[in-house]
């Protein structure tokens, strides 16, 4: 296990390394509030060369403006994410509770999903089940509560509100082709408002690869772990209309940052979709301000967003 070392130690190896600082107390006292681990060996790496030594010039200051935009860039796709989440479990629960109108609890009817995965078609309606019953027993009053007291019954749309981004994507996985196919056009929808476009029309496949990406995303950033350099374990499905515009070879991995943040149009409207770009455009072009001895592609590059992608600046909202 590697030796304790004090704040001044940790200056001094930085200082031994060929690191600068502007202020000695400032950086001393952002180490002890942010963690030298989670500053220096998280981003320290974009400035140092083979030998473990700082790139010459490296300030301190660059190293805590990446730390800051890792940050800054986890807020702004958590924000959207959840508008995403949103719309995701509004449709869904319209289109099941139009389906299955005149069924009581028909999330917790088998037959109502898929026969293919039986096993986690159970595990899925037990932990709905489950979900009923925890906020039974709560001590404070919930929406559960009164429909299950004053009507006999939880709509769908009301279970929703405490169904978690996996969960509500395990239950789409899970629905019979037909509903998922009906949902998936209206998801379409938002694809071709973004695309100026009418034709392109998203498969379940396609939409269920594009959530389970959101979804992973969605967790990293909500446990505040490090954005860049983060890749997602599968590759989500190319799609023509969607991909063409950033991404001129099919088979290229679609695993960053960038990809999720592409197909946040199929999940978006494209005013939200507009401010999500030109939010992260205005982060980056910040931190490019603050970066002296490496160039921000190389942090674009971390997270797969290209020069070229920053070089076209803001879109119209």
């Amino acid at each position: 296990m590697k030796p304790f070392k004090t704040i001044d130690e940790q200056y001094d190896l930085l200082l031994s390394r060929g690191l600068s600082f502007t202020n000695e107390e400032k950086a001393k006292q952002y180490l002890l509030n942010n963690n030298y681990y989670n500053v220096i060996n998280c981003y320290a790496k974009f400035f140092m060369n083979e030998q473990d030594k700082f790139l010459p010039g490296t300030n301190f200051d660059e190293i805590t403006h990446i730390h800051f935009f890792d940050k800054e860039l986890k807020s702004v796709l958590f924000k959207y994410i959840i508008e995403a989440e949103k719309h995701l479990k509004s449709i869904i629960a319209y289109r099941f509770s139009e389906m299955y109108k005149d069924i009581d609890y028909a999330y917790l009817v088998s037959t109502n999903y898929s026969s293919k995965n039986l096993l986690e078609v159970t595990s899925l309606i037990s932990n709905l089940s489950n979900i009923i019953k925890w906020q039974l027993k709560d001590k404070n009053n919930n929406p559960i509560k009164h429909y299950v007291h004053n009507h006999n019954v939880v709509p769908f749309w009301i279970l929703t509100n405490y169904m978690n981004f996996g969960q509500i994507v395990k239950f789409y996985k899970h629905l019979k082709t037909p509903l998922q196919n009906k949902i998936a056009k209206d998801f379409s929808k938002f694809l071709n408002e973004n695309l100026n476009t009418t034709k392109t029309k998203l498969t379940p496949t396609q939409l269920l690869s594009y959530l389970e990406n959101v979804v992973e995303l969605r967790n990293i950033v909500a446990h505040n772990n490090r954005i860049l350099g983060f890749k997602c374990r599968n590759n989500t499905i190319y799609l023509k209309e969607l991909h063409s515009t950033y991404i001129s070879n099919p088979n290229s991995q679609r695993q960053d940052v960038f990809n999720v943040f592409i197909i946040m149009q199929c999940l978006l409207s494209k005013n939200q979709f507009a401010q999500l770009h030109n939010t992260i455009h205005k982060r980056i072009k910040n931190l490019n301000h603050h970066l002296k001895t490496i160039p921000v592609s190389i942090i674009l590059n971390s997270i797969g967003f290209s020069q070229d992608w920053y070089n076209n600046g803001k879109i119209k909202q």
